[in-house]
């Protein structure tokens, strides 16, 4: 199923790309197995906060979703992190370095909470995946009202 042609996204919006993507925890350390077109890096800023660099630059993000899965793949016994929320800020753009070159990137920082009444930040674990799906307008043009 995974190979098929699929149809293109329409959008009324023009130049509209969504970008889906996931990583495994690294405790306090940059995440492993980065998984997504698109995605130049995913670091570790602070306890719970991490830098998503998305490659390109693009106008605006229209849309950003993610969740945390929890522990062990196949597991069904509920752990604290089923109560994790995920909150990211407005993208910026801006340069990383890569392999010695410079790549322009737009930067989404994400928040890490574990709501389970004592809310804090919180980092992802190393059996943590963090999956994603950015949505972002990569043009100047309005859209406009249909007759």
């Amino acid at each position: 199923m995974a190979s098929r042609n699929y149809a293109p996204i329409r959008a009324l919006a023009r130049g509209q790309v969504i970008i889906d993507g996931s990583c495994i925890g690294a405790a306090a350390a940059d995440p492993t197995t980065v998984r997504g077109l698109g995605i130049t890096s995913i670091t570790f800023v602070a306890t719970g906060r991490y830098n998503i660099n998305f490659t390109g630059r693009f106008e605006r993000m229209l849309d950003f979703s993610a969740m945390v899965l929890p522990g062990t793949t196949g597991t069904t016994t509920p752990t604290v992190a089923t109560a994790r929320v995920v909150n990211a800020l407005q993208p910026f753009n801006t340069t990383v370095t890569v392999s010695g070159r410079t790549v322009h990137v737009t930067r989404v920082e994400v928040f890490i909470t574990n709501n389970t009444g004592a809310e804090a930040l919180t980092n992802l674990a190393a059996t943590d995946q963090l999956t994603f799906t950015a949505k972002f307008q990569n043009s100047r043009v309005r859209p406009r009202a249909g007759r």
